[in-house]
């Protein structure tokens, strides 16, 4: 092609070809591209049972299918069989339709089906020796669920019995609670109804029963009532029946039992993979080792926490029947294996009906109104009802949750922003219900309660129906009502700006909304202020990063000027006061700047507050918190940067919150996390000097003289007393009678509630920082036996 036919065709918008191209049936050929079989295969299987247009039974087929046409050498099929494990323990609630599958498999290539077979066996092992529980329980049952390619089925069943045995062994030998065995029992308790599931034959019922009446040689340490410790609701108004949930579930398996083991879980494969093709494998017996270990830590005992109650219909299954245990165990190990990735969850939570049996639930966004006129048998168990119960009942577990609060948070925003009209009707449901038992929650629960809804009106404009609670205003200001209406108000503040916030409450409740400004004044060097000069001054020499005692001139004259107006504080006080109230201004505009400058300060303020001085340290806690009244969520963060930089103790925020501050300070949401916050930064200080290296630095890496060997076990101990220190201040403080009149007979009342609750809460949280400490805190001298009670009921946490 010429040169001027060429430009010719690019002007016309031809695309040009080749020289040797000119026939005018040449067709450039797209180049023919295969995804690999390992991403192929992954996407499958890990989106088996979710919604699709095709039906389950295809589902599992194609994803058969696909595996035993793929060619896969060893290392892409031990990723494969690792993958099946993972889902196994991630997403428990496709483990059925996995195993159908992998049934089907098997049916194909029995060598593939031995191959995953004896991967899951060693997988197990693998966690037995760990003493990873909690996958045990999982990657066992899926291997129950492969009972029908499985040769000697038995070795399964009999390791669920010695595996029993071996719990009531260790409970045997123990005094008190043993929180190895409880874990070992819950996993046993837990994979009984699977055998039944996996194999209705008169057989295994016979087996499972025998494994049931085995477990009532396990007893539940009941001399302590540990649940009362963990209840959400206080003073014995739960509005239900509140149990330990390893007696639950055996009383729910004793049901089963009258019942004939009548447990209609999951879809019936019996269509896809007829059982009478299958061939199976022998397996591997597992082992326990001589001595069991745990890699859960901090195992508490577990209340069965419900938020449906009470309601025209029943949406969640009752707490006698086993399912409400098996819905709830599938959806917590979604929940807390899977945590990163929170829109999976989400996703899951949804779809949850989808997993299990057609039929076993209502429709969903079916409303309680068309549940109430539903057909005699049918069921009216609503899935969104069964999931966010079981998120809920994880953000207010007891003593903390086994994820951080804020995921859950998330994971409800999620759900409610992919299923609004699924969910949200769902969510007012227990929202309401919550709000209605506010007086009766435990302390913890109110602040996560309220720390939860404000994150989630935040994602959602904010809209709430609040005419619904104004009238709880008239109530008692220490009322856990007004209180809550108000620490929620806080709450948005902390998550937006007055303005917005005021836009979306009515008239009665914006009175609690702030009116300061976004930077409050630095009132000292006001024209009209008496120290106006000096504080200028004060001002000037910070931004010009002068030394300490360059400082010294205009302090005396703040002191001097102090003693002429016959302040009733100190003159040092006031020195203290504007230096740091200059600090905060200085840094007013982000917690940046204000890190910024309390570095540049840091000579200054060791000279005014040294590091022994506890009443110049509280006063900086007193100055901070009287600077950003109008904004407590910053005057928080700002105690924090203190701390950092050492300008202020955990033990001094203790003290500032139960010595200086009134009681009423105690339902403020800022003193419960201020009082976390100083616990956990004393525990990470022992850690820290804990972890000193012992050897000197360099390659013969010498071990540390005796004396600076010393100096670290010395400094150890030092900060460990410090923590004693901390907890016998909060049980002397919070075990002061509350003084008041008759006049005020309501408010005393609710200030022992407060009372009671915050030493129940911070008792309950860090009981295992305390553990030496319990003699010598019921040596006291107490006489309250609420708290004498609280004390010996966390020595079994």
């Amino acid at each position: 092609m010429s040169t001027e036919s060429s430009a010719e065709a690019v002007s016309q918008g031809i695309k040009r070809r080749r020289d040797e191209d000119d026939s005018p049936d040449y067709k450039r050929q797209r180049p023919n591209y295969v995804q690999p079989a390992f991403p192929r295969l992954r996407k499958l299987f890990t989106c088996l049972g979710e919604p699709s247009r095709f039906p389950l039974p295809e589902s599992i087929l194609h994803c058969a299918k696909s595996f035993t046409s793929a060619e896969l050498d060893g290392e892409v099929a031990e990723n494969l069989f690792s993958l099946f494990v993972n889902i196994s323990i991630e997403q428990p609630l496709k483990v059925f339709s996995l195993a159908a599958a992998l049934q089907c498999i098997n049916n194909t290539e029995s060598t593939q089906g031995a191959a995953v077979v004896k991967h899951i066996v060693e997988r197990t092992q693998g966690y037995i020796n760990a003493g990873d529980w909690n996958k045990v329980k999982l990657v066992l049952r899926f291997l129950i669920m492969l009972k029908p390619i499985i040769a000697n089925f038995e070795a399964i069943a009999g390791f669920v019995e010695r595996l029993l045995e071996r719990a009531i062994e260790l409970k045997k030998l123990s005094t008190g609670r043993n929180s190895l065995a409880e874990e070992v029992y819950r996993v046993v308790l837990l994979t009984i109804p699977y055998l039944v599931v996996s194999d209705s034959s008169e057989e295994m019922k016979k087996k499972a029963a025998e494994l049931l009446e085995k477990s009532k040689d396990f007893n539940l340490y009941a001399a302590v009532k540990v649940e009362e410790l963990l209840n959400p609701f206080v003073d014995g108004e739960a509005p239900y029946r509140l149990s330990d949930s390893l007696e639950l579930v055996h009383i729910q398996l004793g049901n089963l039992v009258d019942a004939d083991w009548e447990l209609q879980l999951i879809y019936d494969y019996s269509s896809i993979v007829p059982a009478s093709d299958f061939e199976k494998h022998p397996i591997e017996e597992l082992q326990l080792p001589e001595s069991l270990s745990s890699s859960n830590q901090s195992m508490s005992p577990e209340v069965f926490l419900k938020f449906y109650t009470n309601q025209q219909v029943e949406t969640t299954p009752p707490v006698e029947r086993i399912e409400s245990t098996i819905f709830r165990d599938l959806l917590t190990d979604t929940l807390v294996n899977l945590s990163f990735n929170r829109q999976e969850v989400a996703r899951q939570l949804i779809w949850f009906d989808n997993f299990l049996r057609p039929g076993l639930f209502a429709p969903r966004e079916t409303s309680l109104e068309r549940l109430s006129q539903a057909k005699p048998g049918s069921s009216t168990w609503k899935p969104e009802d069964v999931a966010v119960e079981a998120v809920l009942a994880e953000l207010f577990r007891l003593p903390k949750s086994l994820v951080k609060s804020v995921y859950f948070h998330s994971v409800l925003i999620e759900a409610c922003i992919l299923a609004p009209h699924a969910i949200a009707p769902v969510f007012g449901r227990a929202i309401r219900f919550l709000y209605s038992h506010l007086e009766h929650l435990d302390v913890q629960v109110i602040h996560l309660y309220a720390d939860w809804f404000a994150h989630h009106l935040s994602n959602f404009g904010f809209t709430w129906k609040w005419r619904e609670w104004t009238d709880d205003l008239k109530l008692n200001e220490l009322h856990p009502k007004r209180v809550f209406i108000r620490e929620l108000i806080h709450k948005e503040l902390r998550l937006s700006f007055p303005q917005r916030i005021s836009e979306t409450l009515p008239d009665e409740l914006s009175d609690l909304v702030p009116e300061g400004d976004d930077v409050p004044p630095f009132t000292f060097a006001l024209p009209d202020s008496p120290y106006s000069e000096q504080s200028r001054l004060v001002l000037q020499n910070i931004r010009d990063r002068k030394g300490a005692d360059e400082f010294e001139e205009v302090f005396e004259e703040i002191e001097k000027k102090s003693e002429e107006l016959h302040e009733e504080s100190d003159p040092h006080d006031m020195v203290r006061e504007i230096f740091v109230t200059a600090i905060l201004h200085l840094g007013a505009r982000s917690l940046s700047h204000v890190e910024s400058w309390i570095e540049r300060g840091l000579p200054v303020l060791g000279v005014l507050c040294p590091e022994k001085n506890s009443e110049s340290q509280r006063q900086i806690m007193k100055i901070i918190f009287k600077y950003w009244k109008d904004q407590t969520g910053t005057a928080v963060q700002v105690v924090k940067k203190m701390m950092k930089h050492k300008v202020i103790t955990p033990l001094s925020v203790v003290e500032w919150i139960l010595i200086d501050s009134d009681v009423n300070s105690l339902t403020k949401g800022y003193s419960w996390e201020l009082l976390g916050v100083g616990i956990e930064k004393a525990n990470q200080l022992i850690k820290n000097a804990a972890a000193v290296p012992r050897t000197s630095e360099g390659e013969e890496g010498r071990e540390l003289d005796e004396e600076n060997l010393k100096e670290v076990d010395d400094n150890v101990e030092t900060l460990k007393n410090t923590l004693n220190h901390i907890f016998v201040t909060i049980v002397k403080e919070l075990s002061r009678p509350v003084q008041g009149d008759a006049k005020n007979e309501e408010s005393v009342r609710w200030q022992r509630w407060w009372k009671e609750g915050f030493l129940r809460a911070v008792l309950r949280n860090y009981h295992s920082d305390y553990k030496d400490l319990q003699e010598p805190l019921k040596n006291l001298g107490l006489t309250d036996m609420f708290i004498l009670n609280c004390i010996e009921q966390t020595a079994e946490l």
